[in-house]
């Protein structure tokens, strides 16, 4: 069968070329099999890399469904876009080279033993997951608390805490499967008793943890004091609404670097299909698989977005436009049935991928996954599916809007239990839980009677019922589970990804061209673009519902909405604006215990504050409100060499021209010593914020500090500062800087304080941002997820 998609041939306009661009660029650099003697990749767009080695593989073994028609639907959909696996998958899967294949996602580990042996054979297995390219999580509440005995009471313990550090930089210098850095979450019971020492494990400096991240790679210390390569989270269960001082301590803590989250273990437990044997109470390092320790999860995930244009071209075939009686109805009838139809083809890819006796780390891991027959199926693009379905009149978070969330979610999940029961009578195949999979058929029985497909979900759910009661169960023992879609997300051709709102509706990415050197691409919805020219007040509607625009209880709503029919979690950072106070995140935090949420994770803007350079041309404003006014500070970084050093130094300045910071940090000059250079800027910087008039008396006991080694410093019109010691040449940099800031402002390149950025390691453009668990990069698409 010969599948022709028209979205796959020559672009016809400037929208589908950047897209095209983009893809291109991102295949060559991260997703191709690679020549192994040259290093070039050999695949150009995501079509090819299905084509040539994806879709071959995937039919090349017999499975339970190969007879069934649905093999060349979802043949189909994969090459249309409307499904998609996994980036480990796509990078890995049919590379005839790669002697390390990895097709999995997500691996919770739980808990780590209480010795050293059992410690190091944790970090082990960490390190064949991230080569595998997936992300781990540990439990790590089993480890005796700090100052327990040890050998026979000749020593004491270090406790839990004391080895995050060593769990950090397994993290952070392996690479999963050589593409990107590895991913880990922490974990950590609210009643152990160093809990209080974990939840501020994250919150050390925070200022020169993000101010790491902006240098270089080559200019980064090997070790980090700031466990920049996890998240962390406290297991909030039984009686911890009754620990008020912890909870506050918590908010304090979510507040200055958004960690710990928290993961509602009583909710996990409760709400999952898996059994209470199997202990779903673990999580992978994004949070949207909860299940079992020792199981990998195949993330599948649908494009709403494109399923979404899909049914509004077929309404306006047939004639009937937004404007039409009926419109909302008539749009969720056909798109709920694609969301269900795809949702079953995504769970039958998930389950063939599970045939394949390959693509595990571990041996104990694929035993235990291909007995329990995880499957997580999500979706992105929703926002594009919601604006189209209302035509912009409901706001993202509203009351309709979550209604339709929660139906879209329920309309997902029905489709993967079809397909599940499907695989079970071809396979007698169950995994039992009658009691848990009645209740939530009733529930999604609930949800969808109201509905547009209400009489065919009415017997489609029925049939489901039955089946249950004869078998006990299904195939999968979970089927759901929504992700934060990150570099997928343009193979989608989406820049609302997973369940998120647009930040913005058009986005610029950077990519690296062999001749122009690094070039800007602007990217419109692929899916809106053409529909935003046609209706331009369907733009502004959209315009009025992006990110910065909606309040906490809007997301924390929408987050209940998707978590309600999923069987595992839901990857969605609730954002806060960065003049929330600790008592709102607090009020927050009790908020989410109603809602049916099985973790919580707050994220203020700005909290992890970076200083960075930008040209010019690169100089835009960003506003926390929608007065217009901006929240910036002018800012310099230098960079100071010896022989035997090397460091940066940022100096930053109110709009009086007052120097106000000053950030040092060094090399490969280790931890400790990155630390004291840390503490001196910080000293520096804390003495200008309370008096600027210290100014002279400081810059005047800088100058007496002469060690004999010169200091070379250039500024920005090449005068080369010389100094005898790294203070002495700080000292003279702040008197050179203060006499520019006095005459006036200087021209050329200016460096910004852009307190919600970061610096991209992949583009190095201001662009990095906390998104979900995750850091994204809104020009080059760097994901560290």
């Amino acid at each position: 069968m010969r599948i022709i998609d028209p979205r796959n041939q020559q672009p016809k306009n400037e929208v589908e070329r950047v897209w095209q661009s983009l893809e291109e660029y991102l295949t060559a650099t991260r997703y191709s099999v690679r020549d192994p003697q040259s290093g070039d990749p050999l695949e150009k767009n995501y079509v090819s890399m299905l084509a040539s080695r994806i879709i071959p593989k995937l039919t090349s073994i017999e499975t339970p469904m190969s007879d069934s028609p649905m093999i060349d639907e979802l043949k189909k959909a994969l090459l249309n876009r409307h499904l998609i696996p996994a980036s480990p998958l796509l990078m890995s899967f049919g590379n005839p080279y790669t002697r390390r294949p990895g097709y999995y996602s997500c691996y919770p580990l739980g808990w780590v033993g209480d010795s050293l042996p059992e410690i190091e054979e944790t970090r082990q297995r960490m390190r064949y997951i991230y080569m595998a390219g997936g992300g781990a999580g540990i439990d790590v509440s089993k480890i005796r608390p700090k100052g327990s005995p040890v050998d026979a009471g000749q020593g004491i313990a270090s406790g839990p805490v004391g080895f995050l550090p060593d769990f950090d930089a397994v993290t952070g210098t392996t690479n999963q499967g050589g593409r990107r850095r590895g991913a880990l979450l922490v974990q950590m019971d609210w009643d152990h008793p160093d809990i209080a020492d974990f939840v501020r494990a994250k919150n050390f400096n925070s200022k020169l943890n993000s101010f790491i991240q902006t240098l270089p790679p080559e200019d980064r210390p090997d070790q980090s004091p700031h466990l920049s390569n996890m998240n962390i989270s406290v297991n909030a269960f039984g009686d911890f609404w009754d620990n008020s001082a912890l909870i506050k301590l918590i908010a304090e803590n979510m507040w200055s670097t958004g960690d710990p989250g928290l993961l509602f273990v009583d909710n996990m437990l409760r709400y999952s299909p898996l059994k209470g044997e199997d202990e779903p109470r673990f999580s992978n390092p994004c949070g949207e698989y909860l299940a079992s320790a020792g199981t990998a999860c195949n993330l599948v995930t649908v494009n709403a977005g494109s399923l979404a244009r899909l049914s509004y071209d077929q309404l306006s075939s047939e004639g009937v436009s937004p404007e039409s009686p009926g419109w909302t109805d008539k749009f969720c009838f056909l798109f709920w049935n694609h969301m269900s139809r795809t949702a079953g083809l995504a769970c039958l890819l998930g389950n063939m991928i599970l045939e394949f006796d390959e693509g595990f780390p571990l041996p104990d891991i694929q035993a235990k996954t291909q007995a329990l027959k995880p499957v997580g199926v999500g979706m992105s693009g929703f926002h594009t599916a919601l604006i189209l379905a209302y035509f912009g009149r409901t706001v993202y978070g509203d009351s309709q809007s979550v209604d339709f969330a929660r139906k879209t979610q329920a309309a997902l999940t029905m489709g993967t239990l079809s397909l599940s029961a499907e695989m079970a009578r071809r396979t007698d195949h169950v995994y039992e839980n009658a009691p848990y999979w009645t209740g939530h058929l009733d529930e999604l029985s609930e949800t969808l009677y109201d509905s547009s497909i209400g009489s065919q979900a009415e017997a489609t759910i029925s049939e489901l019922k039955d089946f249950v009661e004869e078998k006990g169960g299904f195939y999968n023992c979970v089927t759901t589970s929504q992700a934060p879609t990150g570099s997928v997300s343009v193979f989608l051709r989406n820049i609302d990804t997973g369940i998120e709102p647009f930040f913005a509706l058009k986005m610029d990415r950077r990519i690296l061209d062999s001749h122009d050197g690094w070039i800007t691409k602007t990217l419109e919805p692929a899916e809106l673009w053409d529909v935003f020219a046609g209706h331009p007040e369907l733009k502004e509607r959209a315009e009025a519902q992006t990110a910065l625009k909606l309040t906490p209880l809007q997301q924390i709503n929408m987050l209940s909405a998707f978590q309600y029919h999923n069987h595992t979690g839901v990857s969605k950072t609730v954002n806060v604006p960065n003049d929330t106070t600790p008592e709102e995140i607090e009020k927050l935090i009790h908020l989410s215990r109603d809602q049916r949420l099985k973790g919580f994770t707050v994220y203020r803007d700005g909290s992890l504050q970076g200083v960075i350079s930008v040209s010019q041309s690169e100089l835009k404003k960003y506003s926390d409100d929608d007065s217009g006014v901006a929240n910036e500070r002018e800012s310099r970084t230098y960079t100071a060499r010896s022989h035997n050093l090397k460091a940066h130094i940022t100096l930053t300045n109110d709009s009086e021209r007052n120097i106000r910071e000053v950030f040092v940090t060094a090399g490969d000059v280790g931890a400790d010593i990155n630390a004291l250079f840390a503490a001196f800027g910080m000293i520096l910087s804390t003495s200008l914020k309370c008096e600027p008039q210290l100014f002279t008396p400081l810059v005047n006991s800088l100058c007496k500090v002469r060690m004999g080694e010169r200091i070379y410093l250039k500024t920005a019109n090449e005068e080369t500062i010389i100094g005898t010691s790294l203070p002495h040449a700080i000292g003279l940099l702040l008197l050179k800087r203060k006499g520019i800031l006095d005459k006036g402002k200087e021209p050329g390149i200016i460096e910004k304080d852009l307190s919600s950025f970061d610096l991209c390691p992949e583009c190095q453009s201001l662009s990095l941002k906390r998104d979900g668990s995750c850091r994204k990069c809104a020009k080059c698409g760097f994901t560290t997820c």
